[in-house]
C-alpha cells in the first residue's frame, strides 16, 4: 500500500469535499461538468475514491488490528520486564545487604582481639553486641564478660561488664584492673606457682625424745619430750628452707 499517494489524494480531496458541501441541497443531481463549473475538483475526488476503496479500508483496519495486538504484546512484555527488573532490584539489594553484612563481619573479625586481655589477663571469650560500639570482643566468661579496658586522660583504665545471667550490659560499675604484658603474665604465673609450691611444703619433724632438766631435780626429775636440734635442722633442710646463719 502506497501510504504517501493515499495521503496526497486525501489532502487534494479535502478542498473538493468542502466545496461540494457548500452547494445547495437540491444540486445533488448536477453533472460532472456542472460541478466543475461550481469549482469542485472532480479529478481529486475520483482519485481519492479510487485509492480509498473498500479493499484499502479493510487493509487499513487489518493493519490497525495487527498494530493493536503488537502494542498489547509489547505492553505485556514491558510489564514482564518491569516485574523482572523489580525482582532483580530486590535481589540486588539483598546481595548488597549480604555483602555489607559480610564486610561488617569481616571488619569485626579483623578488630584487634588478642588472645589474652593485656590489662586483666583474662582469656578471650566471645563477641557480644554492644548498643553503641557494635560487636565487641569480650574476655572472661561464662558468667561475666568484659570489654578490653581503655585508658582515659587521667591514666585510669575502665571497661564494661556483660552479665550473662542478667542478659545485658551492667552500667555504672567500678572494676579493679591491673596492667600486664606477656612477660609479666608469665612472671605472675611463675610466682603464683611458686606460692602454691611454698604453701604445699611441709616439714616432717623427727620423733621427740625424753630429756631431763639438769637444773632442777625435783618433781619426778622434770623430764620433758623434746626434739634433737640436729634432727630438726635436717628436717628443715629437707624441705629446701635455708637456715639463717649457715
Amino acid at each position: 500500500m502506497d501510504y504517501q499517494a493515499l495521503r496526497e489524494a486525501a489532502e487534494r480531496a479535502i478542498p473538493a469535499m468542502e466545496r461540494l458541501l457548500m452547494l445547495p441541497a437540491d444540486d445533488d443531481l448536477l453533472s460532472e461538468q456542472e460541478l466543475k463549473d461550481y469549482g469542485v475538483d472532480i479529478d481529486a475526488l475520483n482519485a481519492f475514491k479510487f485509492l480509498a476503496g473498500p479493499e484499502t479500508v479493510l487493509a487499513l483496519l487489518d493493519e490497525r488490528e495487527r498494530n493493536q495486538q503488537y502494542i498489547k504484546r509489547r505492553d505485556q512484555e514491558n510489564e514482564d520486564i518491569a516485574l523482572t527488573v523489580g525482582k532483580l532490584r530486590v535481589e540486588l539489594e539483598e546481595v548488597k545487604q549480604h555483602a555489607e553484612e559480610l564486610s561488617e563481619t569481616k571488619a569485626v573479625r579483623n578488630q584487634w582481639r588478642p588472645d589474652i586481655c593485656p590489662i586483666t589477663g583474662r582469656a578471650f571469650f566471645m563477641w557480644i553486641e554492644h548498643p553503641t560500639l557494635g560487636n565487641v570482643p569480650t574476655y572472661g566468661g561464662p558468667l561475666d564478660s568484659y570489654t578490653i579496658p581503655t585508658k582515659d586522660g587521667d591514666g585510669e583504665f575502665s571497661c564494661e561488664r556483660y552479665d550473662h545471667d542478667f542478659g545485658g550490659w551492667v552500667e555504672s560499675e567500678c572494676l579493679g584492673l591491673y596492667l600486664i604484658d606477656d612477660r609479666e603474665q608469665c612472671r605472675v604465673y611463675e610466682l603464683e606457682e611458686r606460692v602454691k609450691e611454698l604453701d604445699a611444703r611441709e616439714i616432717s619433724l623427727p620423733e621427740r625424745s625424753s630429756m631431763l632438766h639438769r637444773t632442777d631435780f625435783h618433781d619426778d626429775y622434770q623430764t620433758v619430750m623434746a626434739y634433737k636440734v640436729s634432727e630438726v635442722i635436717d628436717a628443715i633442710r629437707a624441705t629446701g628452707i635455708r637456715i639463717k646463719g649457715e
